[in-house]
């Protein structure tokens, strides 16, 4: 029978599985060259290491409170910087917004590890026991050992934790600011760059670490009611942060494989066979060169006569199926010798596409977004993005353009006999 004692108990598991689905995502799925890959990982593994102290604690599993809890505290302060540290990952690529030197914020963090761990070591068996059931509430019947370990608690919750939100939050003000300023002379600023997902994350990862704080001190065993609604803000916050912040590594690779010097005004019509290097490490495959021209022919020709990416399904599986070559062979292709990923070269020649429906008179009255759908992009936010990429300017910015050249062009006028 289902009971509040049992309701606690679930809602404290699902946060943890949630975030380590989250971490398991980003640690086996290949990187792609994409360097918020590992900040991003990280993150989750912090939130999901603070969430399983956080159920140990209110399961009573005594010997892990023993054993991990000097990581407890470090893991919730080293968070913050951790997302700091992976929206410099974001931008670093181009404009590097958040460029400054980060190893600094993880001070808080680390001086409160060396700290909790001397205090431990200070301890007999009866002190540590008394400390780790009190949860670091000072009170006047500890002894000074005991009250120095909880005094360094309340410096890390108390003091570090909400100068980080303050000093982060004003931060991140100011540099979105600079983005939105930086935006306005330059379209293809950060293209891969969505501020409303990166807001999201912004105050899912604050309110995690403000109901994990809270929850230390505010929730007693005995509360269940107070201690469920804790462990739903933490699914709810975790959850939005993994989901979101996942989506945005996506569009990153997307992205990542569109190059400006690409950019031509018609889809190409001829085949164009780069270098082919010698090897590479990082492929269990290997296959000769007249392969590699026979699959690139057969690639290119395909792309261009069938345009099967106006299928927004379109994997790598089906490409390589249809132009009889392997995945693996087709992805050592695309990715070594002609230096894109799958969703660069993919959406490209999307891109190329809407350029054409854009200029056609017949299409001015469809939207952006039927736009996107007939030229094969899946969602509003990757068309916008590579499309900023490829071109400079943003779909409508395009269109306006275009229609304002076309408008502007003389008529002709037939000479009369």
């Amino acid at each position: 029978m289902l009971n509040l004692d049992n309701l606690n108990i679930i809602l404290l598991i699902l946060p943890v599985y949630q975030l380590m689905f989250y971490v398991v995502q980003l640690v086996t799925l290949k990187k792609n060259g994409n360097p918020s890959r590992r900040p991003l990982g990280l993150l989750m593994f912090l939130m999901w290491i603070y969430l399983v102290m956080n159920a140990a604690g209110y399961l009573r599993y005594s010997y892990l409170d023993e054993y991990l809890y000097c990581l407890q505290l470090p893991a919730l302060l080293a968070i913050m910087p951790t997302y700091y540290l992976y929206l410099r990952a974001v931008s670093i690529t181009s404009g590097e917004m958040f460029s400054k030197p980060w190893k600094v914020v993880y001070l808080p963090a680390g001086f409160i590890f060396l700290l909790q761990v001397a205090t431990l070591l200070t301890m007999n068996a009866e002190q540590s026991v008394s400390f780790l059931a009190s949860g670091g509430s000072l009170s006047v019947n500890s002894d000074v050992t005991i009250r120095f370990a909880m005094m360094v608690s309340m410096l890390g919750y108390v003091v570090f934790l909400p100068s980080q939100l303050l000093i982060f939050s004003f931060q991140y003000v100011r540099k979105m600011r600079m983005l939105a300023g930086s935006r306005k002379n330059n379209p293809a600023y950060l293209p891969h760059f969505q501020p409303l997902w990166s807001h999201i994350i912004l105050f899912s990862v604050i309110g995690f670490l403000v109901l994990g704080a809270t929850m230390r001190f505010s929730a007693p065993d005995y509360n269940h009611l107070l201690t469920a609604f804790f462990n739903i803000g933490l699914l709810i916050s975790g959850g939005l942060a993994g989901y979101f912040s996942l989506r945005q590594d996506h569009l990153n690779i997307e992205v990542a494989g569109i190059k400006m010097d690409e950019a031509t005004d018609d889809i190409a019509t001829e085949i164009n066979l780069p270098f082919i290097p010698k090897s590479d490490n990082n492929y269990a495959v290997r296959i000769d060169d007249d392969e590699v021209i026979k699959i690139i022919f057969n690639l290119q020709h395909y792309l261009v006569e069938k345009k099967p990416y106006l299928n927004n399904k379109l994997s790598i599986v089906d490409l390589a199926r249809t132009i009889v070559t392997t995945k693996q062979k087709l992805t050592y292709v695309i990715n070594v010798v002609m230096e894109t990923n799958f969703y660069g070269m993919i959406n490209k020649y999307r891109v190329l596409e809407a350029k054409e429906l854009l200029k056609r008179p017949e299409n001015q009255n469809y939207t952006i977004d039927v736009i996107s759908q007939m030229a094969g992009f899946q969602s509003k936010s990757s068309f916008n993005a590579c499309f900023k990429k490829l071109t400079g300017n943003t779909p409508s910015e395009f269109r306006k353009n275009h229609r304002r050249v076309r408008i502007g062009k003389p008529k002709m006028v037939t000479p009369v006999n």
